[in-house]
């Protein structure tokens, strides 16, 4: 596929093409989607776009007299890809759903590279157990991020180890993406897998389920009533969402992480793509899939591993006082200890130190404030324990690489 010509652009601006966009806009992926979708359209001088906002479970529809040139969409259902059929213009499909096809080729994140990022990520972490709860039956998902998931994991070449990897068996009629009434059913699966356990959850959704079902049992056996305080997040339990949604991560009682599947990127590129097919170039033969950019991490799957009890006191410790002004040496007085014993149990543990664990634990919780909240860079410093918001940002780019601005302001 080439892009269009200057000359092409042109014309595009005395015309302005007509497009439907048939995606819900109930999740911040789709969202995101769409806002790609917007950019690359006012780049070239705007589209008429026609979107009705609509719930997840909902089908878009056309209104019955709208003529146009070209749709964005998710060819989740029945619905929708009828909708494709009878408008007869070109058509680019978004969703992991649908597949890619003649009539509406697919450009989205690349399911089995979400998959490999994960297993690398708790690969690089320690875990040697892992967990997998996939999308319902009933949604008509592929199996693609769990099959990434297990070539990043080793488990089908032979490379893997004494390695583990449970799927959690949803009903064969569930149609929802979310636990609803398999939550005992799950809490009893979870319950039985050996522990630490690092668990991909598809939807952010069913990963918020998960952390308050794990933190409600944790609770209530700590007061010696079930043996479910095997299940405290992150240390017990890691969860790491495949896509994320800030509204649920900010309700969760634990910051949830997820893969950043980049979907500004999906929806500038569907939207290149459609542009094309409107302007006669085929479409292309096989899938565009958009690579994940990162996991980004959050306190879901900031796991203590090391056996060294003094050690995983410290880091709860820093976890406990990353908003104030502390150091390797208030650490160490804050678990009994000399700096220099605590610095070689470190070291020993997990060849790392005291003051990296203190400069790790606040570059997350600085990236998670600037990246999901309204927070000033002054507001940042404070919460993040520096007393001087240009020392803040000193710290920000040594250990990032980018100044608290230039990483809020990055595309995404």
């Amino acid at each position: 596929m080439s892009a269009p010509t200057d000359l092409q652009r042109g014309d595009r601006l005395q015309r302005r093409e007509r497009v439907a966009a048939l995606v819900h806009t109930s999740s911040e992926w789709t969202r995101q989607v769409l806002f790609g979708v917007a950019e690359y359209a006012a780049a070239g001088g705007g589209w008429d776009l026609w979107i009705e906002p609509r719930g997840f479970y909902e089908n878009p529809r056309l209104p019955a007299d709208w003529h146009g040139d070209g749709l964005i969409c998710r060819m989740s259902n029945p619905e929708v890809r009828a909708a494709v059929e009878r408008a007869g213009v070109p058509a680019v499909n978004v969703s992991w759903a649908g597949g890619h096809r003649p009539n509406c080729p697919q450009v989205a994140s690349d399911e089995v590279a979400c998959g490999r990022m994960a297993a690398e990520f708790y690969l690089s972490r320690g875990f040697t157990r892992f967990g997998f709860v996939g999308p319902p039956p009933g949604q008509d998902y592929t199996d693609a991020v769990e099959r990434g998931f297990r070539v990043g994991l080793g488990l089908d070449d032979g490379t893997g180890g004494g390695r583990t990897l449970a799927v959690f068996p949803h009903p064969p009629a569930s149609d929802r993406l979310h636990l609803g009434a398999e939550r005992d059913r799950f809490l009893d699966w979870l319950s039985e897998l050996p522990k630490p356990v690092a668990l991909l959850v598809w939807t952010t959704n069913i990963a918020h389920e998960i952390v308050c079902l794990c933190r409600d049992a944790a609770l209530r056996g700590g007061r010696g009533t079930t043996a479910a305080a095997d299940l405290r997040v992150p240390d017990r339990v890691a969860v790491l969402a495949v896509e994320f949604d800030p509204l649920l991560s900010a309700l969760s009682p634990i910051p949830l992480a997820y893969i950043d599947q980049s979907p500004r990127q999906v929806g500038r590129r569907a939207a290149e793509l459609l542009e094309a097919m409107m302007l006669g170039a085929p479409p292309p033969e096989t899938p565009i899939l958009i690579p994940p950019r990162r996991v980004a991490e959050r306190l879901s799957v900031d796991a203590m591993l090391e056996d060294d009890p003094e050690v995983r006191r410290a880091i709860a410790w820093i976890r406990a006082h990353v908003g104030q002004p502390i150091d390797a040496a208030a650490a160490a007085r804050a678990v009994g200890l000399s700096r220099a014993t605590l610095e070689r149990r470190f070291k020993q543990a997990l060849g790392s130190s005291p003051a990296r664990e203190i400069r790790r634990t606040k570059l997350s919780l600085a990236r998670h404030l600037l990246g999901e909240t309204a927070l000033t860079v002054a507001e940042i410093a404070d919460r993040t324990g520096f007393l001087h918001t240009e020392t803040f940002a000193r710290f920000f780019k040594r250990e990032s690489g980018q100044t608290p601005g230039a990483f809020r302001r990055r595309p995404d």
